[in-house]
């Protein structure tokens, strides 16, 4: 069993601070600094699969958690293989860690070599290490080494901080090191080709409070944190709401319990919510008690378990630019409704189900569960695109992330957890779509 994390910080990591210096000085390695990793938080499971796309951020979790995890267990024998946060093993040495770090398979039962590493077709070399991003690698083919780029210390880029496994007796480290020594001993920046950028953006959240009051709240789409609000209107609408669409960051569309349809234009989001007077571009027929808009175009809306699609042809559209009504089909039995991208929408069923539907056409398109149970806590379902899901509760929201939001599958979606809970007793809530990716 792996020392308490108290015992192996504490004491241990101190003492390996000056002893890796020196080991390091008598390599030819240039240290600047080494860091006392105090914890990581430890993924239940993890998003990527063996062999399978894992973003920058995962990579370097990954990396945080082998770190955190155990003290000194360098070792060339495969042997010796040390099991990651999912189970699966990888050899302690340098280019073990790094595979561990990129979810790879083995080959021929055993880990890829500082000299095999970028022979499998799946990596690209960089032009300068220069150009190294977060979970990119310097591997020395020549010299027998692989370390794990994190990221530079200054806007200079002399200097970089990195995550490796290096030498028996000691423990792997995050450390910074020197470019210049680096390209002296000819190490160059190795990409793992299946590593992509993950989330990137904030979700523009827009809603709706019991008594009437708009609200705003900006989310960091990767982490789920709060980074805006949520600002509050000092005026209530002048209509009961039934379903609201965000169009773009400043207008939204709302049925309301009267079977109208109501056009708001946001003033101001900073602070508090401010709006133009509503603008009612329907007086009926508007009973749709869901409503999404797609972002390239789409409006989407069920009644009585009837899926409309309608087209927008105006940022600020009145009713003769909401054109193409045409009836999808009937069955849409849903609780929540959301656009994941265009034409693709998601939602849940009161059974618990979560749903993705792919849109073609009146009665052409394809649906499938991702999720058997569960999701029937949740009062709104949201997406602001690049596969980044909100399920609001009563008090509260649940952030969650899909590798693919278009592969019909959902054992690719992970949940962060829960936004902190304070700010989120609205009764409808919709987001800006497509400002993720």
């Amino acid at each position: 069993m792996p020392k308490s994390l108290l015992q192996r910080i504490v004491p241990q990591r101190i003492i390996a601070t000056a002893t890796s210096v020196l080991a390091a000085a008598t390599l030819g390695l240039t240290v600047v600094a080494v860091d006392t990793i105090t914890a990581a938080p430890t993924p239940a499971q993890a998003a990527s699969s063996v062999g399978g796309q894992i973003t920058r951020d995962e990579v370097l979790a990954r990396a945080r958690w082998w770190i955190d995890r155990y003290g000194a267990i360098y070792s060339q024998n495969q042997a010796d293989q040390k099991p990651d946060q999912d189970g699966h093993p990888y050899r302690p040495d340098c280019s073990g860690f790094v595979s561990m770090a990129w979810h790879l398979p083995k080959s021929g039962g055993g880990d890829r070599s500082t000299r095999t590493l970028a022979t499998f077709g799946d990596t690209t070399w960089l032009d300068s290490l220069g150009e190294l991003l977060p979970g990119d690698a310097i591997l020395g083919v020549s010299y027998g080494h692989v370390a794990l780029f994190e990221k530079w210390v200054d806007s200079s880029r002399t200097q970089m901080w990195v995550y490796e496994e290096y030498q028996p007796g000691l423990e792997g480290r995050r450390v910074v090191k020197s470019r210049s020594w680096y390209e002296s001993e000819g190490f160059r920046g190795l990409k793992y080709n299946n590593v992509t950028d993950g989330v990137r953006g904030n979700a523009n959240i827009y809603g709706v409070l019991a008594d009437g009051r708009l609200t705003f709240t900006a989310v960091e789409a990767a982490t789920g944190d709060r980074i805006r609000g949520a600002s509050r209107s000092e005026t209530p609408l002048p209509f009961a709401p039934r379903a609201m669409a965000t169009l773009d960051y400043n207008t939204i569309l709302f049925t309301s319990t009267a079977n109208e349809l109501w056009r708001v234009d946001i003033g101001t989001n900073d602070g508090t919510v401010t709006f133009r007077t509503p603008t009612r571009l329907a007086d009926s027929g508007w009973s749709h008690d869901l409503l999404t808009y797609d972002g390239s175009g789409h409006l989407y809306g069920i009644a009585d378990g009837v899926l409309r699609r309608y087209t927008v042809t105006a940022t600020k559209p009145e009713i003769t630019d909401i054109t193409g009504y045409v009836t999808i089909a009937d069955g849409f039995g849903l609780k929540t409704l959301t656009a994941a991208g265009p034409d693709w929408l998601l939602g849940t069923v009161a059974d618990g189900r979560l749903r993705s539907y792919r849109i073609d056409g009146p009665g052409d398109w394809t649906g499938s569960d991702l999720r058997e149970s569960t999701w029937q806590a949740f009062t709104n379902l949201v997406s602001p695109g690049g596969g980044v899901y909100f399920g609001h509760q009563p008090t509260s929201m649940n952030h969650y992330i899909d590798l693919d939001p278009y592969d019909f599958d959902g054992a690719d979606i992970t949940s962060t957890g829960v936004i902190d809970p304070s700010g989120w007793t609205q009764t409808l809530i919709s987001a800006q779509p497509g400002t993720v990716s």
